[in-house]
């Protein structure tokens, strides 16, 4: 009736983790070549990796660098190369170049186009669909009202993030590395292991930074609203858990998978407080509704 997906980006990660709540798995971190162990930039991990997703009885979908230069368009076409014999569900990517890359090397897997790809109107999912993508992530300034008008009007899937923090801006840069006082010695994999919070006191705001992505404070939520989206025949659903801990992971997967689980079939949702007092813990900044009900993405709204 649904999947429910998120993000892993590396090895150590995907064995650790619980990924029990989840139908697919993006592999990567489209936001750094340089993450340790980075499926997005390590072709001989795939296969390893992609068996053992398999294994769970899950899709598995490989995420390519969002940001290539020219210098880095021989990693990434190694990156394909390797996946193109592998069993995986589709290949996500954030830039048209990669995009016409995939077709000029005869890939003929499914493609996502990714948050980065900064899709906002139904023309464009038009444009890519004629390149092979099958499913579109719109940019996370539209409404709900927005995306499922693009998923109307056009002949393709719309994945619709219902919980995690919003990723806002990339770059080319390290915003960690820039301001740190030396490199350690076994790499900066040590520095953006760490949290680095971008704080205003003055305006009252947050913004997590993970080196070259900053992503919002406050964690988007959609716990209250499952049912609104099942009316509303969504169908690909996104847990956004870069840079978060495998707790975090394994417990906000678990609250949607019940939640969504009872969306569909029907069933009241019930009383949410506990969940949403645990998503509250999980959540430094808070808890937020992104741009989905047209207002500014800080807030938050509960059920009416």
């Amino acid at each position: 009736m649904f999947e429910l997906s998120t993000n892993v980006a590396s090895p150590r990660l995907l064995r650790r983790g619980d990924y029990s709540a989840y139908d697919a798995l993006y592999l990567g971190d489209f936001s750094c070549q340089d993450t340790p162990a980075n499926f997005s930039s390590h072709p001989e991990l795939l296969a390893e990796a992609v068996d053992l997703v398999k294994a769970q009885g899950k899709k598995c979908y490989l995420r390519l660098y969002a940001v290539p230069s020219n210098h880095d368009l021989d990693r990434v076409r190694a990156v394909i190369e390797a996946a193109m014999p592998l069993p995986i569900d589709a290949i996500e990517v954030h830039n048209l170049g990669v995009l016409r890359m995939l077709r000029e090397m005869g890939c003929s897997k499914p493609v996502h186009l990714g948050v980065f790809g900064n899709l906002y109107t139904d023309a464009t999912a038009r444009v890519v669909k004629d390149y092979g993508v099958t499913r579109v992530y719109p940019n996370p300034e539209l409404s709900l009202k927005e995306a499922i008008y693009i998923r109307d009007h056009t002949p393709i899937q719309v994945l619709i993030p219902v919980h995690g923090k919003i990723p806002l801006v990339i770059s080319e840069t390290c915003f960690i590395l820039e301001h740190a006082e030396h490199r350690p010695a076994e790499g900066c994999g040590a520095l953006c292991s760490r949290e680095h919070w971008l704080t205003r006191t003055a305006g009252g705001w947050s913004l997590k930074d993970t080196g070259r992505m900053t992503l919002s404070g406050s964690d988007l939520c959609m716990l209250e609203h499952l049912e609104e989206l099942a009316a509303a025949k969504l169908d690909a659903f996104y847990v956004q858990s870069h840079g978060e801990s495998s707790e975090y992971v394994a417990a906000v997967g678990r609250l949607y998978r019940d939640g969504l689980t009872r969306a569909f079939s029907g069933q009241p949702a019930g009383d949410l407080s506990a969940a949403l007092e645990e998503l509250t813990a999980l959540a430094k900044m808070g808890l937020c509704n992104g741009y989905y009900f047209e207002n500014a993405g800080r807030r938050y709204l509960g059920r009416a």
